[in-house]
């Protein structure tokens, strides 16, 4: 792009700015030609008037077409434009110049204020193009340097030193001025820039929140109708015979807004920049295995071929977040799931080993319909889909693939995807992690069934009855002696009138939480200062878990609370308060 072309919106500017100016060039060329009169020129002055109107005139029709609303772009116009203001500036400059030889004190003091008004009147029309200003004012700075050469050149050598220096700091100043307006005038451009930048992204950010809105609450609306068509299904009992088959409906529904919740969360850290990653060891074909035993039901379920592909035989021991690492392939698994419709998806494994590092790759290939060009460029945009029709069709918020991508950066790596339409896709997680080092698998409690070694006493704290409610019915299979407090300050009145055997706090809870009531109750000398504590809480951040350890909770599980690890909770706090009595030559707790 050449100077031409950025001249055509500045020129607008301009345009407006000189046609303001017009009356005050007519007025000036009267007062001149009354100076050629003064001066004994007068045989000068019809053809002073003349060439000043035909040049105001031809400047006028050069600058019209930048006075529109859209200014012109062609090259040609904006050449006559340039060469209208340096034909004005040079025709009053020159004229300046020739009533400065008069030496008339009058017309003397005309011609530079002449000088110095066209260079102040260009400092107004140039200030967006430094360009600009020199073609305007170019004329006005040579005439003020030759006017002390004029006064050599006629003889008279009076005051020539300080006329010359007196031109060169009055050109010097007129420079500085116009250039701290016009930097000071593109700040003000950039300011503006920026602030209609920054305000198109925030109406953007609105559309993008509207937009999430309406998707999430479109999409949680699926998976709360199968619970609560379920839900009076179990109720009215219409339908013995499909129990099972309508609480496993409820499950999978419960599970698909877990989800979709986890990722809106999750979604939400990132922007906020607070997502952390863990660093642990573990073992990468345990991880690929359990991963690919867990969806090979769905697959099969919809007439599809799970394969895992693992480039070595030997344990691979990683040291990273293997929670990220599963929920990313559980992401991309998912949609291959959900977009082939027939055929084979296959999991690739490669770690090869560089000193004290592997280099992995986990690529998910599907024999889907592929992604299209147009749709490629917004796959890991938030709440968006490859089409309408694919959000029509299979649903979901859209934020999968930009959590899974921003999960393997956070990791030091990438999650790219090489696709065609009409032949499939494939995902690729790219990250280099450290060597690890093996560790003993975790013992567990068998899951077959809620089992305990005795009748416990149970203090439910929290402050939602809904969850008080489903709190309640989780223990039934357990027969626990079940009490509920509805806050913290309910909750130690009656740690003080009762012993408990376990405790389960919620930790976010109106008045005093519950890590303050934990507090509380370690804090005191009453029968349950040491009772077993089971934090739970929706906010699974490191610091917000350390804080409920911090507290004196001796176990935390997130919520929503599964059945399964809540028993294993109740299992870990009576196995270690029964041996921690029975050490110490004390009976366990019974039930009254």
């Amino acid at each position: 792009m050449t100077v031409l072309d950025t001249m055509g919106p500045i020129l607008g500017g301009s345009a407006r700015e000189r046609v303001k100016q017009v009356p005050v060039r007519l007025l000036l060329a009267a007062v001149m030609a009354w100076a050629l009169n003064s001066g004994g020129m007068i045989q000068w002055i019809p053809l002073w008037l003349t060439v000043a109107l035909i040049v105001q005139g031809f400047e006028l029709l050069a600058m019209a077409p930048f006075r529109r609303a859209e200014p012109s772009t062609d090259r040609l116009a904006i050449v006559l434009a340039l060469i209208s203001t340096t034909l004005m500036s040079t025709l009053f400059g020159g004229m300046a110049l020739i009533i400065w030889t008069t030496d008339h004190p009058a017309l003397v003091t005309l011609a530079a204020l002449t000088l110095a008004g066209g260079l102040l009147t260009n400092v107004a029309s140039g200030i967006g193009s430094r360009v600009l200003f020199f073609i305007g004012g170019g004329p006005y700075l040579f005439f003020l340097a030759l006017m002390p050469m004029i006064r050599l050149v006629q003889g008279d050598t009076r005051g020539v030193a300080v006329m010359t220096l007196s031109a060169a700091l009055f050109a010097g100043m007129m420079l500085n001025i116009y250039w701290r307006v016009y930097h000071a005038r593109q700040a003000e451009v950039q300011s503006r820039a920026e602030a209609e930048r920054r305000l198109e992204q925030a109406q953007i950010a609105m559309a993008d929140r509207a937009s999430m809105a309406a998707i999430v609450s479109h999409e949680l609306r699926t998976p709360v109708s199968a619970i609560l068509a379920g839900a009076h299904v179990i109720r009215d009992d219409k339908l013995p015979e499909k129990r099972a088959e309508t609480a496993e409906l409820i499950i999978d529904a419960g599970r698909l807004m877990t989800g979709m919740l986890n990722d809106l969360l999750d979604h939400s850290k990132m922007e906020a920049g607070a997502m952390t990653i863990e660093s642990r060891d573990f073992e990468l074909g345990e991880l690929v295995r359990d991963t690919a035993r867990f969806w090979s039901a769905p697959a099969s379920e919809k007439g599809l071929v799970l394969e895992l592909a693992v480039d070595h035989d030997e344990a691979v021991w990683l040291r990273g977040d293997p929670y990220r690492l599963r929920q990313i392939i559980n992401n991309l698994i998912s949609n291959a799931i959900k977009f082939t419709p027939v055929g084979v998806i296959r999991l690739e494994v490669a770690a090869p080993r560089a000193e004290e590092r592997y280099s992995l790759t986990l690529t998910v290939v599907d024999q889907g319909a592929g992604i299209t060009p147009e749709a490629m460029g917004r796959l890991f945009s938030p709440f968006a889909q490859g089409s309408a029709e694919v959000a029509r069709t299979y649903g979901g918020t859209g934020l999968g693939l930009t959590v899974s991508r921003e999960l393997a950066r956070l990791m030091g790596g990438d999650l790219t995807v090489s696709s065609a339409p009409g032949e499939g896709a494939a995902f690729s997680l790219c990250v280099d992690l450290p060597a690890g080092q093996p560790t003993e698998a975790q013992g567990g409690v068998d899951g077959a069934g809620p089992t305990l070694a005795r009748r416990i006493r149970v203090l439910a704290v929290d402050d939602h009855e809904i969850n008080r409610r489903t709190i309640a019915l989780v223990l039934q299979p357990l027969e626990v002696d079940l009490a509920t407090a509805s806050d913290g300050h309910l909750a130690l009145s009656l740690l003080a009138e009762r012993a408990f055997d376990v405790v389960l706090m919620d930790v976010n809870m109106p008045g005093i939480d519950g890590n303050e009531t934990t507090r509380r109750l370690r804090a005191s000398d009453g029968l349950n200062a040491a009772v077993p504590v089971i934090g739970f809480s929706a906010g699974t951040e490191t610091e917000q878990v350390e804080a409920c350890y911090a507290a004196g909770m001796t176990d935390w599980l997130p919520k929503p609370l599964e059945p399964k690890r809540l028993y294993e909770a109740l299992h870990r706090a009576t196995s270690t308060a029964d041996a921690g009595s029975t050490a110490s030559g004390e009976p366990g707790t019974k039930a009254a």
